[in-house]
């Protein structure tokens, strides 16, 4: 049974959403002097701002070019996590500690889901609520054998090299996370756990663009911008020569 408040929520936050990024299309400026320079990057920009159990909103911002994924807090010196496409390395880099932890990861293959963890979605749509970039959002809750493990409101169509991006993210954190399974206390290993975090991170992109994320836990992330064609400094997909490194996986 749908939950009629929560839909009620949901509807206006796309209508917000919706009024919001296309003021933001709107107000667009050209690209940046120096675009012509070869010092800038054209990227994909996707904004959202998160909330986890016990803490405050946070923006996390998502540059998606050619070559790499980065997340980091929304400016450019911020502490940022960087996923190299062509050699599925990630890096995490900290200014802090002037150190950059580098995880290297298999060549890609297939992904044998258990047999024993069943997957399965239950698709909901809202013709009520508002387009966004005029497609229709799609309600989708994520199931781990009969458990609801968390649900999003998704658009497919628009941002695709974006959500593209993500998805390899998110397939190579999964690829880390299996690799890792035996250090997670076996209690902590439920069906939800593994499907999110080792055998599926990446499935609710199949959806197209989340505009929200969100769990009974208390995790939440909602869209607030996106952009494709955004000109970024080049040094933002550059790991720091001089931090220490901190070498994880194959050598």
């Amino acid at each position: 049974m749908i939950n009629t408040s929560k839909n009620i929520y949901r509807t206006r936050f796309l209508l917000g959403l919706a009024i919001s990024l296309l003021g933001s299309a709107c107000s667009q400026s050209e690209a940046p002097p120096g675009a012509q320079s070869g010092q800038l990057t054209d990227v994909s920009v996707v904004t959202y701002m998160e909330r986890e159990p016990g803490t405050d909103t946070y923006p996390v911002r998502i540059l998606v070019s050619p070559g790499h994924v980065r997340f980091d807090d929304g400016y450019d010196d911020s502490d940022y996590t960087l996923l190299d496409r062509r050699t599925r390395t990630l890096y995490s880099v900290s200014h802090e500690s002037s150190s950059v932890l580098v995880i290297k990861n298999h060549p890609p293959g297939g992904t044998t889901t258990p047999a024993d963890l069943s997957l399965t979605e239950e698709r909901i749509v809202d013709n009520d609520a508002p387009t966004i970039a005029g497609k229709q959002p799609l309600q989708v809750n994520y199931l781990a054998n009969g458990t609801l493990c968390y649900q999003t409101v998704s658009v497919a169509g628009i941002m695709d090299a974006a959500v593209a991006g993500m998805t390899e993210y998110a397939t190579a954190l999964g690829e880390r996370q299996r690799g890792d399974l035996q250090t997670v206390p076996e209690e902590l290993q439920t069906p939800c756990f593994l499907s999110r975090y080792a055998y599926a991170p990446e499935r609710h992109y199949t959806h197209g663009l989340p505009l929200q994320i969100w769990d009974g836990a208390g995790y939440s992330s909602s869209l607030t911008d996106f952009q494709d064609n955004e000109m970024v400094s080049s040094a933002l997909f550059e790991v720091p020569e001089n931090y220490e490194r901190i070498q994880l996986g194959q050598q």
